[in-house]
């Protein structure tokens, strides 16, 4: 019976251990502002614009410092400036807004700290001037976020779109322009 002790006290431990693991699936809501603005060679220095974000998301642990995070949004993007006069003459609208879906890796760094990384497509769903403009973007996504309570925390995020977003007349004469911007955003989750 003395040697089972240590054999049974190892096995306490681990399954005290493996308890602790965290295995629940975690659903959420993000809401907060885009900062964005076009790198773009239309215009010398767009004007950043404001905008609002939201975005579902689900925390699937894969451990206790890592989780997968697949997201579903809205997010509005581009530059302030309602309109620009195109080289033919047609008034461009330089504010677009998408229906985001990503999938982001989240590693915790500390207890109330933690890192995303990840990437989304991104699908224009109400720019009015669709000639001038693709259908889609795929961006990179990193960021921060401070856990404030169990159930609360503060995101801030980089955005860097890859693809050109000018198509029509405007990619026919040369121009170009690529979604850049910041997210600061307010998450709870369930």
């Amino acid at each position: 019976m003395k040697q089972f002790l240590p054999f049974i006290m190892l096995a306490l431990i681990s399954s005290t251990a493996i308890a602790q693991y965290r295995t629940e699936t975690k659903f959420g809501i993000r809401l907060g502002a885009n900062y964005s603005d076009l790198e773009t060679n239309l215009l010398e220095d767009p004007e950043s614009r404001i905008a609002p974000a939201v975005i579902f998301f689900s925390e699937i642990p894969l451990g206790n410092t890592f989780a997968l995070v697949p997201e579903i949004g809205f997010s509005a993007l581009g530059a302030k400036e309602d309109e620009v006069e195109g080289i033919n003459g047609n008034d461009d609208r330089l504010k677009t807004n998408y229906l985001t879906g990503g999938l982001l890796a989240q590693v915790n760094i500390a207890r109330f700290l933690y890192l995303n990384v990840g990437g989304q497509l991104a699908l224009n769903v109400s720019e009015n001037d669709r000639g001038d403009y693709y259908d889609g973007d795929y961006q990179a996504i990193g960021g921060l976020g401070i856990k404030i309570t169990n159930g609360l925390s503060i995101d801030a995020r980089y955005g860097y779109g890859f693809n050109n977003v000018f198509e029509g007349d405007l990619g026919a004469q040369g121009f170009e322009a690529e979604n850049r911007f910041y997210q600061l955003t307010l998450s709870y989750r369930m």
